[in-house]
């Protein structure tokens, strides 16, 4: 329940800052069996509400154990089930090499139950054009889990190309790539097998076409459909304005200004909500209300998701 709830509000973020997303080799994703997403990382949490967008089921993330490190940070990761990993760059110590031992057991625990795991192999967001070196630690967990008896393990390379990744009604490309079968892998040389993902994941980061779309081309919708979509643009342009303003203020890397507008902009939406509802409930009675509810989420929606509106972030 908490992942479809984070899938739908992931989707309609995405939607309403991209002006587009383009998905290319979704069929090469099972829809079934253990797989581990190996994806590119550029733009902090929006990559994996990204994931969550293109992997079409359930799917555990993993993110860097020190977002555990607030009370809020906790309730997150256990609200959405996430699997913390430590880096050695995150300790001031040397390094444990047991440091992520429990984490590469839910991992593997979660492919042998069929599961699918998100990595992201570079160990963390940046702002390079191009991959950065890849992390030995998915080759490691696809390997245990392999010795481990969980057969029919693949990998799924997803790379990611983004027109500007902090700018509103920019392009984003996503391309899965060929999958490695652990089934026909031979040997268990994690550095070997690590070179064959970085190969894989090359070539589809950094290389997709993020030319503006043709606005000239309009689609035509049902009326009903394009009076939503502008009731939803039109409620929420204020708390949405609002975030986007804060988003650029606090932001102090090119990675933070699209998942604080988008972050913040689904807490101004919820208080503009508190406010406007019960103001609607107290002048109008409980029944209007919660019309008026609906309404506003499904103008949320259908202001994200139809094509060739004006999107004003």
């Amino acid at each position: 329940m908490i992942q479809r709830l984070a899938r739908w509000l992931s989707g309609i973020g995405l939607h309403w800052f991209y002006s587009e997303i383009r998905i290319t080799g979704l069929d090469r994703i099972p829809r079934d069996g253990p797989i581990l997403v190996a994806m590119n990382h550029q733009n902090a949490l929006v990559d994996a509400m990204l994931a969550l967008e293109i992997v079409p089921r359930r799917l555990r993330i993993t993110a860097k154990a020190t977002l555990g490190d607030s009370p809020a940070g906790v309730a997150l990761m256990k609200a959405a089930d996430i699997i913390p990993l430590s880096r050695a760059s995150d300790s001031t110590v040397a390094p444990d090499l047991i440091r992520n031992r429990h984490s590469f057991e839910a991992i593997i625990d979660e492919l042998r139950i069929g599961g699918a795991v998100l990595v992201f192999p570079e160990g963390k967001s940046h702002n390079d054009s191009e991959l950065a070196p890849i992390k030995t630690g998915l080759a490691r967990a696809a390997l245990r889990a392999r010795e481990s008896g969980v057969r029919d393990i693949r990998i799924i390379p997803i790379g990611t190309t983004f027109a500007e990744k902090n700018e509103p009604n920019t392009v984003v490309v996503a391309q899965v790539g060929e999958p490695i079968s652990m089934n026909e892998w031979v040997g268990d040389d994690a550095r070997r097998l690590t070179r064959a993902v970085t190969d894989r994941l090359r070539p589809i980061s950094f290389t997709g076409d993020v030319s503006t779309p043709d606005r000239s081309v309009l689609i035509h919708h049902n009326i009903l459909i394009r009076i939503a979509a502008w009731w939803g643009r039109v409620m929420h342009e204020i708390p949405l304005r609002i975030a986007r303003r804060q988003a650029i203020r606090l932001s102090t890397d090119a990675d933070e200004t699209a998942m604080y507008t988008m972050t913040l902009g689904l807490v101004a939406i919820l208080v503009s909500y508190l406010i406007e509802v019960p103001t609607i409930w107290l002048l109008l009675g409980w029944m209007v209300a919660l019309v008026f509810l609906v309404s506003l989420i499904a103008g949320a929606y259908w202001a994200a998701y139809t094509k060739h509106f004006p999107k004003r972030l």
